[in-house]
């Protein structure tokens, strides 16, 4: 019986890699979406993100169609993996970055 168990866990030759392909889009992006502001390519391909100019792969350019070489704000889900965003909503961008924090939030009271 040992014998026969070892055999079968010889034949697995999954690598770890492999694993991930067989991930939905779905399963692949953050459950939560997160904010970003910045700068949308001229392709509408890439987002490069402020302040920290990170640069994001876009899984969905048609949602920028008409936002290519703009300063917006946009949600989107996520991957750290591969940087890849998924946009769910965009917002047409002032060139300000405004913080989410509020100065008068209890975090804050220290």
């Amino acid at each position: 019986m040992l014998l026969l168990s070892l055999v079968a866990v010889a034949q697995d030759t999954t690598k770890p890699g492999q694993m991930r392909q067989g991930l939905t889009e779905t399963q692949r992006f953050s459950r939560k979406a997160a904010s970003f502001s910045g700068m949308v390519s001229d392709d509408g391909k890439f987002f490069l993100a402020d302040p920290d100019a990170e640069v994001w792969t876009v899984t969905n350019p048609e949602a920028l169609q008409s936002h290519h070489g703009h300063r917006v704000t946009l949600q989107a889900q996520t991957t750290s993996q591969t940087n890849e965003i998924r946009v769910l909503c965009v917002k047409p961008g002032d060139g300000e970055l405004r913080s989410a924090a509020k100065q008068g939030d209890a975090a804050f009271r220290r």
